[in-house]
């Protein structure tokens, strides 16, 4: 036994610790990375100068030059990426199965690392997940609503919403602007929710599986 006791700390080190397939491995290139800033740059720039300047026809001008390096910077970021695109359908799926041929041995492994400790410290444990899961899969609603369910439907009838009565230069108000950033830091924070539902999703099915493993075990 390589560990005195199961922890929650001790398993979620252990899947830190899991070696990736080098498809999951997607550091941005220094093009992507200039280029993401670049895009945040001009944006933030163009909506601070709107803001804050007088309507002069200067103004104008600089924000459309702050858009056309925008989108530049967009163009370079996604054609940067393109190289490690495989649009066709067999391609995904055998990198997808070559995926699951690269992980089927390390999660074999981690089973097993569980299955070393004794039932009962899996039960509890097990036990516990699974009542934690059930509280993040109805408290988790409250904070995200349908979306889960909708998909992006609700994040694209916000931008038409948002956008169908803007006009060039776009000037919104301090409380547009604040709206937004409450929006985005509240959308950050629904996202980590998911994380961490996701992980302990993770704890239960890998505990679940290693007292099953245990049992099959013992009844040889």
């Amino acid at each position: 036994m390589e560990a005195t006791a199961l922890t929650f700390t001790s398993l979620d080190e252990r899947i830190e610790a899991l070696p990736e397939h080098p498809s999951y491995q997607i550091m941005p290139t220094r093009r992507v990375r200039w280029g993401n800033a670049l895009v945040a740059t001009s944006g933030i720039s163009a909506l601070l100068l709107g803001k804050l300047t007088s309507h002069e026809p200067w103004v104008a001008f600089t924000m459309l030059a702050l858009l056309a390096i925008e989108f530049g910077a967009l163009i370079v970021v996604v054609t940067a990426q393109l190289p490690s695109l495989k649009p066709t359908f067999a391609n995904q799926r055998r990198e997808y199965a070559e995926t699951l041929d690269f992980d089927m041995p390390h999660h074999d492994s981690l089973i097993s690392w569980l299955c070393s400790f004794p039932r009962e410290r899996l039960e509890a444990m097990s036990s516990f997940a699974t009542h934690r899961v059930e509280r993040f899969r109805s408290k988790l609603p409250l904070m995200t609503g349908g979306i889960e369910g909708l998909g992006v439907l609700p994040v694209l009838a916000a931008l038409v919403v948002q956008f169908k009565d803007m006009h060039w230069p776009p000037h919104p108000s301090w409380m547009q602007i604040a709206l937004f950033a409450g929006l985005m830091a509240f959308y950050w924070l629904c996202m980590l929710m998911l994380s961490q539902r996701f992980r302990l999703e993770l704890y239960d099915a890998l505990l679940r599986k290693s007292l099953e493993t245990q049992a099959s075990k013992a009844a040889e």
